[in-house]
Protein backbone atom coordinates (compact mmCIF):
# COMPACT_ATOMS: atom_id res chain seq x y z
CA UNK A 1 0.00 0.00 0.00
CA UNK A 2 0.93 3.67 -0.80
CA UNK A 3 1.60 5.44 2.35
CA UNK A 4 3.24 8.60 0.74
CA UNK A 5 0.97 11.90 1.41
CA UNK A 6 2.81 12.92 -1.95
CA UNK A 7 2.07 12.16 -5.17
CA UNK A 8 4.52 10.19 -7.20
CA UNK A 9 4.20 11.75 -10.98
CA UNK A 10 7.60 9.25 -11.83
CA UNK A 11 5.44 6.65 -10.65
CA UNK A 12 2.45 7.70 -12.52
CA UNK A 13 4.16 7.84 -15.82
CA UNK A 14 6.06 4.61 -15.58
CA UNK A 15 2.95 2.93 -15.36
CA UNK A 16 0.89 5.10 -18.39
CA UNK A 17 4.06 5.93 -20.22
CA UNK A 18 3.63 3.27 -23.08
CA UNK A 19 -0.14 4.52 -23.59
CA UNK A 20 0.44 8.22 -23.05
CA UNK A 21 3.55 7.69 -25.49
CA UNK A 22 1.08 6.27 -27.68
CA UNK A 23 -1.06 9.40 -27.24
CA UNK A 24 1.23 11.79 -27.60
CA UNK A 25 2.37 10.42 -30.75
CA UNK A 26 -1.37 10.40 -32.18
CA UNK A 27 -1.89 14.03 -31.46
CA UNK A 28 1.07 15.18 -32.77
CA UNK A 29 0.27 13.47 -36.32
CA UNK A 30 -3.12 14.83 -36.05
CA UNK A 31 -2.00 18.28 -35.73
CA UNK A 32 0.87 17.73 -38.61
CA UNK A 33 -2.05 16.18 -41.08
CA UNK A 34 -3.88 19.49 -39.97
CA UNK A 35 -1.58 22.34 -40.00
CA UNK A 36 1.21 20.80 -42.39
CA UNK A 37 -0.61 18.44 -44.68
CA UNK A 38 -3.68 21.00 -44.93
CA UNK A 39 -5.94 18.05 -43.94
CA UNK A 40 -8.63 19.96 -42.68
CA UNK A 41 -11.20 16.47 -42.94
CA UNK A 42 -9.41 15.38 -39.84
CA UNK A 43 -10.90 18.52 -37.81
CA UNK A 44 -14.28 17.98 -36.33
CA UNK A 45 -14.74 21.06 -34.51
CA UNK A 46 -18.57 20.64 -33.58
CA UNK A 47 -17.83 17.25 -31.36
CA UNK A 48 -19.56 17.70 -27.94
CA UNK A 49 -15.82 17.26 -25.89
CA UNK A 50 -17.66 18.69 -22.32
CA UNK A 51 -20.69 16.75 -22.51
CA UNK A 52 -18.91 12.77 -23.57
CA UNK A 53 -15.93 13.82 -21.45
CA UNK A 54 -18.40 14.44 -17.93
CA UNK A 55 -20.30 11.03 -19.05
CA UNK A 56 -17.40 9.14 -19.20
CA UNK A 57 -15.47 10.83 -16.07
CA UNK A 58 -19.08 9.72 -14.15
CA UNK A 59 -18.94 6.12 -15.44
CA UNK A 60 -15.30 5.66 -14.32
CA UNK A 61 -15.82 7.35 -11.14
CA UNK A 62 -18.71 4.56 -10.70
CA UNK A 63 -16.21 1.96 -11.40
CA UNK A 64 -13.70 2.91 -9.05
CA UNK A 65 -15.96 3.80 -6.51
CA UNK A 66 -16.74 0.12 -6.34
CA UNK A 67 -13.03 -1.16 -6.59
CA UNK A 68 -12.36 1.34 -3.33
CA UNK A 69 -15.47 -0.47 -1.57
CA UNK A 70 -13.77 -3.68 -2.23
CA UNK A 71 -10.76 -2.58 -1.19
CA UNK A 72 -11.45 -1.17 1.63
CA UNK A 73 -14.07 -3.53 2.83
CA UNK A 74 -10.88 -5.78 2.47
CA UNK A 75 -8.82 -3.59 5.20
CA UNK A 76 -11.97 -3.47 7.51
CA UNK A 77 -12.07 -7.71 7.57
CA UNK A 78 -8.37 -8.02 8.45
CA UNK A 79 -9.10 -5.19 10.88
CA UNK A 80 -11.19 -7.90 12.41
CA UNK A 81 -9.19 -10.56 12.17
CA UNK A 82 -6.58 -8.58 13.96
CA UNK A 83 -8.80 -7.64 16.65
CA UNK A 84 -10.03 -11.03 17.10
CA UNK A 85 -6.82 -12.24 17.24
CA UNK A 86 -6.16 -10.37 20.05
CA UNK A 87 -9.26 -11.08 21.94
CA UNK A 88 -8.56 -14.84 21.37
CA UNK A 89 -5.13 -14.63 22.72
CA UNK A 90 -6.58 -12.73 25.67
CA UNK A 91 -9.37 -15.12 26.55
CA UNK A 92 -6.73 -18.03 26.35
CA UNK A 93 -4.35 -16.91 28.48
CA UNK A 94 -7.09 -15.82 31.61
CA UNK A 95 -8.95 -19.06 30.94
CA UNK A 96 -6.74 -21.75 30.51
CA UNK A 97 -4.71 -22.88 33.29
CA UNK A 98 -2.06 -24.94 31.36
CA UNK A 99 0.33 -22.17 30.26
CA UNK A 100 2.23 -24.60 27.33
CA UNK A 101 -1.35 -25.58 25.69
CA UNK A 102 -2.49 -21.60 26.19
CA UNK A 103 0.93 -20.84 24.46
CA UNK A 104 0.57 -23.40 22.08
CA UNK A 105 -3.10 -22.14 21.09
CA UNK A 106 -1.37 -18.73 20.65
CA UNK A 107 1.10 -19.21 18.48
CA UNK A 108 -1.75 -21.33 16.47
CA UNK A 109 -3.31 -18.28 16.04
CA UNK A 110 -0.10 -16.44 14.68
CA UNK A 111 -0.07 -19.30 12.09
CA UNK A 112 -3.51 -18.91 11.01
CA UNK A 113 -2.99 -15.34 10.24
CA UNK A 114 -0.03 -16.05 8.44
CA UNK A 115 -1.47 -18.82 6.59
CA UNK A 116 -4.43 -16.82 5.71
CA UNK A 117 -2.10 -13.96 3.79
CA UNK A 118 -0.59 -16.71 1.69
CA UNK A 119 -3.45 -18.45 1.32
CA UNK A 120 -5.28 -15.07 -0.54
CA UNK A 121 -1.48 -14.54 -2.40
CA UNK A 122 -1.57 -18.16 -3.64
CA UNK A 123 1.25 -18.62 -1.51
CA UNK A 124 2.67 -21.94 0.05
CA UNK A 125 1.64 -21.31 4.11
CA UNK A 126 4.50 -24.14 4.68
CA UNK A 127 6.86 -21.31 7.00
CA UNK A 128 3.91 -20.36 8.79
CA UNK A 129 3.28 -23.67 9.73
CA UNK A 130 6.49 -24.84 10.51
CA UNK A 131 7.44 -22.09 12.37
CA UNK A 132 4.42 -21.82 15.00
CA UNK A 133 1.73 -24.46 14.45
CA UNK A 134 2.29 -27.27 17.13
CA UNK A 135 3.29 -30.60 15.82
CA UNK A 136 0.34 -32.37 16.50
CA UNK A 137 -2.01 -29.34 14.66
CA UNK A 138 0.34 -29.18 11.69
CA UNK A 139 0.16 -32.82 11.08
CA UNK A 140 -3.86 -32.02 10.60
CA UNK A 141 -3.10 -29.11 8.39
CA UNK A 142 -0.22 -29.98 5.82
CA UNK A 143 -1.30 -30.33 2.77
CA UNK A 144 -4.95 -28.85 2.97
CA UNK A 145 -6.08 -26.87 -0.06
CA UNK A 146 -7.33 -23.81 2.58
CA UNK A 147 -4.53 -24.19 5.26
CA UNK A 148 -6.36 -20.92 7.52
CA UNK A 149 -9.49 -23.08 7.74
CA UNK A 150 -7.59 -26.25 8.45
CA UNK A 151 -5.99 -24.10 11.29
CA UNK A 152 -8.84 -23.47 13.17
CA UNK A 153 -10.58 -26.40 12.63
CA UNK A 154 -7.81 -28.07 14.75
CA UNK A 155 -7.69 -25.19 17.29
CA UNK A 156 -11.42 -25.83 17.90
CA UNK A 157 -10.52 -29.47 18.50
CA UNK A 158 -8.05 -28.77 20.89
CA UNK A 159 -10.74 -26.55 22.94
CA UNK A 160 -13.11 -29.43 22.62
CA UNK A 161 -10.41 -31.42 24.36
CA UNK A 162 -9.33 -29.16 26.65
CA UNK A 163 -13.25 -29.17 27.74
CA UNK A 164 -13.87 -32.54 27.52
CA UNK A 165 -10.86 -32.86 30.50
CA UNK A 166 -11.98 -30.40 32.48
CA UNK A 167 -9.34 -27.66 31.40
CA UNK A 168 -12.07 -25.44 29.93
CA UNK A 169 -16.13 -25.11 30.90
CA UNK A 170 -18.32 -24.78 28.73
CA UNK A 171 -19.25 -21.01 29.21
CA UNK A 172 -15.24 -20.39 28.30
CA UNK A 173 -15.56 -22.81 25.61
CA UNK A 174 -18.48 -20.82 23.88
CA UNK A 175 -16.74 -17.31 24.08
CA UNK A 176 -13.98 -18.26 22.67
CA UNK A 177 -15.55 -20.38 19.83
CA UNK A 178 -17.49 -17.04 19.05
CA UNK A 179 -14.35 -15.45 18.85
CA UNK A 180 -12.89 -17.88 16.31
CA UNK A 181 -16.48 -18.12 14.20
CA UNK A 182 -15.96 -13.99 13.80
CA UNK A 183 -12.64 -14.73 12.85
CA UNK A 184 -14.14 -17.36 10.12
CA UNK A 185 -16.94 -14.50 9.32
CA UNK A 186 -13.93 -12.13 8.11
CA UNK A 187 -12.08 -14.71 6.48
CA UNK A 188 -15.21 -16.00 4.27
CA UNK A 189 -15.53 -12.36 3.29
CA UNK A 190 -11.70 -11.83 2.25
CA UNK A 191 -12.12 -14.84 0.16
CA UNK A 192 -15.68 -13.73 -2.06
CA UNK A 193 -13.23 -10.68 -2.81
CA UNK A 194 -10.62 -12.43 -3.79
CA UNK A 195 -12.50 -14.78 -6.03
CA UNK A 196 -15.27 -12.46 -7.33
CA UNK A 197 -13.64 -9.96 -9.28
CA UNK A 198 -15.78 -6.81 -10.46
CA UNK A 199 -17.67 -7.69 -13.63
CA UNK A 200 -16.23 -7.46 -16.73
CA UNK A 201 -18.58 -4.32 -17.78
CA UNK A 202 -17.05 -2.61 -14.79
CA UNK A 203 -13.77 -2.88 -15.91
CA UNK A 204 -13.80 -2.91 -19.18
CA UNK A 205 -15.83 -0.44 -20.85
CA UNK A 206 -14.01 2.86 -18.26
CA UNK A 207 -11.10 1.27 -20.29
CA UNK A 208 -12.72 1.21 -23.98
CA UNK A 209 -14.39 4.76 -23.37
CA UNK A 210 -11.37 6.55 -22.05
CA UNK A 211 -9.67 5.60 -25.37
CA UNK A 212 -12.21 6.08 -27.32
CA UNK A 213 -12.09 9.75 -25.90
CA UNK A 214 -8.55 10.14 -25.77
CA UNK A 215 -8.61 9.30 -30.27
CA UNK A 216 -11.68 12.06 -30.90
CA UNK A 217 -10.28 14.48 -28.55
CA UNK A 218 -7.18 15.73 -30.78
CA UNK A 219 -10.33 15.99 -33.59
CA UNK A 220 -11.94 18.18 -31.61
CA UNK A 221 -9.31 20.50 -30.53
CA UNK A 222 -6.94 20.91 -33.25
CA UNK A 223 -9.43 23.58 -34.98
CA UNK A 224 -9.31 26.11 -31.85
CA UNK A 225 -5.66 24.78 -30.47
CA UNK A 226 -3.63 24.68 -33.56
CA UNK A 227 0.00 23.82 -32.48
CA UNK A 228 -0.76 23.61 -28.91
CA UNK A 229 -3.24 20.31 -29.77
CA UNK A 230 -0.47 17.52 -28.16
CA UNK A 231 -0.02 19.39 -24.82
CA UNK A 232 -3.87 19.88 -24.54
CA UNK A 233 -5.18 17.02 -25.43
CA UNK A 234 -2.49 14.81 -23.68
CA UNK A 235 -2.57 16.54 -21.03
CA UNK A 236 -6.67 15.58 -20.81
CA UNK A 237 -6.17 12.12 -21.73
CA UNK A 238 -3.43 11.61 -19.33
CA UNK A 239 -5.66 12.53 -16.67
CA UNK A 240 -8.62 10.20 -18.16
CA UNK A 241 -5.62 7.57 -18.06
CA UNK A 242 -4.99 7.98 -14.48
CA UNK A 243 -8.29 7.83 -13.18
CA UNK A 244 -8.75 4.42 -15.06
CA UNK A 245 -6.09 2.99 -13.45
CA UNK A 246 -6.99 4.22 -9.81
CA UNK A 247 -9.87 1.81 -10.44
CA UNK A 248 -7.82 -1.22 -11.70
CA UNK A 249 -5.22 -1.08 -8.81
CA UNK A 250 -8.16 -0.80 -6.36
CA UNK A 251 -10.38 -4.22 -7.67
CA UNK A 252 -8.08 -6.62 -6.47
CA UNK A 253 -6.38 -6.00 -3.08
CA UNK A 254 -4.52 -9.07 -2.46
CA UNK A 255 -2.60 -8.60 -6.19
CA UNK A 256 1.26 -8.80 -4.46
CA UNK A 257 2.10 -5.17 -5.67
CA UNK A 258 1.74 -1.85 -4.37
CA UNK A 259 -1.67 -1.28 -4.19
CA UNK A 260 -2.33 -4.10 -1.90
CA UNK A 261 -3.92 -4.37 1.66
CA UNK A 262 -0.63 -4.17 3.70
CA UNK A 263 -1.19 -7.62 4.44
CA UNK A 264 2.32 -7.96 5.65
CA UNK A 265 2.40 -5.16 8.16
CA UNK A 266 -1.15 -6.38 9.28
CA UNK A 267 -0.24 -10.09 10.11
CA UNK A 268 3.23 -8.95 11.83
CA UNK A 269 1.22 -6.69 13.98
CA UNK A 270 -0.23 -9.74 15.03
CA UNK A 271 2.50 -11.93 15.74
CA UNK A 272 4.15 -9.07 18.01
CA UNK A 273 0.89 -8.81 20.00
CA UNK A 274 0.68 -12.41 20.73
CA UNK A 275 3.78 -13.55 20.73
CA UNK A 276 4.70 -10.42 23.59
CA UNK A 277 1.67 -12.10 25.31
CA UNK A 278 2.94 -14.71 26.25
CA UNK A 279 6.01 -13.78 26.98
CA UNK A 280 8.24 -14.89 24.01
CA UNK A 281 11.84 -13.52 23.47
CA UNK A 282 12.14 -13.71 20.13
CA UNK A 283 9.33 -11.17 19.06
CA UNK A 284 9.86 -10.14 15.33
CA UNK A 285 10.34 -6.14 14.26
CA UNK A 286 7.36 -4.46 12.91
CA UNK A 287 7.23 -3.62 9.01
CA UNK A 288 7.59 -0.03 8.27
CA UNK A 289 7.14 1.72 4.98
CA UNK A 290 10.05 1.76 2.48
CA UNK A 291 10.39 3.89 -0.14
CA UNK A 292 7.12 5.10 0.73
CA UNK A 293 5.05 1.63 0.43
CA UNK A 294 4.17 -0.93 3.08
CA UNK A 295 3.58 -4.12 2.51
Amino acid sequence: MIVSRGIHVGRLLRYNAPTLALLVAYDVAITVAYLVLDWHWVAIPLLPLPLLGSAIALIVTIRNNAAYARWWEARTLWGAILNNSRSFARGVLALVDDPSVAHDLVRAQIAYALALRCHLLRLSPDEALARYLPADMAVLCHGRANAPAAIQMAISRRLADLRRAGGLDSVAVANLDRTLAAVIDAQGGLERIKNTPLPRQYSGLPLIFSRAYCFVLPLGMVDSLGVATPFGSALIGFMFLVLNEIGSDLEDPFSNDVHDIPMAAITRTIEIDLLQAIGAEDVPSPITAQNGILS
